[in-house]
C-alpha cells in the first residue's frame, strides 16, 4: 500500500476487514469492507462509520481496518450488514 487506509472505499479497493468494537460492553463484531461500502458514502473515514452495537445498544463503537488473510485466520466469524427500515 502506497499510504494509509482512511476512507471505506480504499479499504474495500484493499479487500480490508473491519472490525467494529463497542466501547460500552466490548463486544466485537467484523464485517468486509466490501459489504459496507454498499451501505454509506464511499469517501466517508473508517473512524466515522455509524455503527450500533448488537448487544447492548450503543451508538459509540471503534473501527479499525486491517487486513484479511484467509489461511490465517479462518476460525473469524464475518458477519454481513443489513439495513433495518
Amino acid at each position: 500500500m502506497a499510504g494509509p487506509i482512511r476512507t471505506i472505499r480504499q479499504a474495500a479497493r484493499h479487500g480490508m476487514i473491519l472490525a467494529v468494537t463497542c466501547r460500552g460492553c466490548g463486544h466485537v463484531a467484523r464485517f468486509m469492507a466490501s459489504d459496507v461500502v454498499q451501505f454509506v458514502n464511499p469517501v466517508r473515514e473508517i473512524e466515522a462509520l455509524p455503527f450500533r452495537c448488537g448487544e447492548c445498544g450503543v451508538k459509540d463503537c471503534s473501527v479499525k481496518a486491517s487486513e484479511y488473510d484467509r489461511d490465517r485466520r479462518p476460525d473469524i466469524v464475518v458477519w454481513r450488514p443489513m439495513r433495518l427500515r
